[in-house]
Formats: C-alpha cells, sequence, structure tokens
C-alpha cells in the first residue's frame, strides 16, 4: 500500500494511528511534531496542528514545513481544536493546504476514509 508520515505530538494518537492504518496495510513511519525527516516518497502526511490561536502563524508554517520535507505528498490535518472534520472543499483546510482537517480525538472510519480519498 502507501507509505504514510504520521507526525503527532501525543504518544498514544501517534502509536494508535500507526496502528490504524498499519492494520491496513500501509507502510508507516511516526514522529513527534518536533522531529525532522524528508522523503520524496512518502503519499500522505497526518500532521498535528499547532492551535492557531495560541501560537500566531505557527500552523500555516508547520503545513508549509511539511510541503517543504514531503514534496509529493498529500497532507491531512488533525487537531484538538476542530468541532467536527473538515473535507478539502472547506476555507480552513483550502487556506491551510491540506486535503482534510480531522477533528481529534476521531474514530478509525473517519481516519481511514480521510486517508482512502487523500490517496
Amino acid at each position: 500500500m502507501s507509505k504514510i508520515m504520521v507526525i503527532e505530538e501525543d504518544v498514544a494518537m501517534r502509536v494508535l494511528i500507526s496502528e490504524w492504518l498499519a492494520c491496513e496495510g500501509h507502510d508507516v513511519r511516526a514522529l513527534p511534531r518536533q522531529g525532522s525527516a524528508s522523503d520524496s516518497t512518502v503519499a500522505l502526511v497526518i500532521l498535528d496542528l499547532p492551535h492557531p490561536r495560541s501560537r500566531g502563524d505557527e500552523t500555516a508554517c508547520a503545513v508549509k514545513a511539511v510541503r517543504a520535507a514531503y514534496p509529493c505528498a498529500a497532507v491531512i490535518g488533525i487537531s484538538t481544536q476542530l468541532g467536527r472534520s473538515l473535507g478539502v472543499d472547506s476555507g480552513a483546510a483550502r487556506a491551510l493546504g491540506v486535503k482534510r482537517l480531522l477533528a481529534k480525538p476521531c474514530t478509525r472510519e473517519e481516519l481511514l476514509g480521510a486517508v482512502a480519498e487523500a490517496l
């Protein structure tokens, strides 16, 4: 299946998301948000987004950094600050340049649906 990078600050969420994706046959790598890597073969990045109000433009900067490190990858943003999942047609997703925004916590079905859509 696809190579997916999970960049998630919370260890438990990082492990859970990675397990869900690996069970579907994906090749999963995972890092904390401060981690760094670069890989042009990654098809999708699931990115834990910083809160946009408390940290200025850190959210947009995080997405730009991921785009630079993984130029061929689609990006799904995941955040505790979202009230519900927002598709690519949402203004917030378009403004950030992500395929999808998911609220945390999300269900396995929500995550896998967003992954299938993004890939």
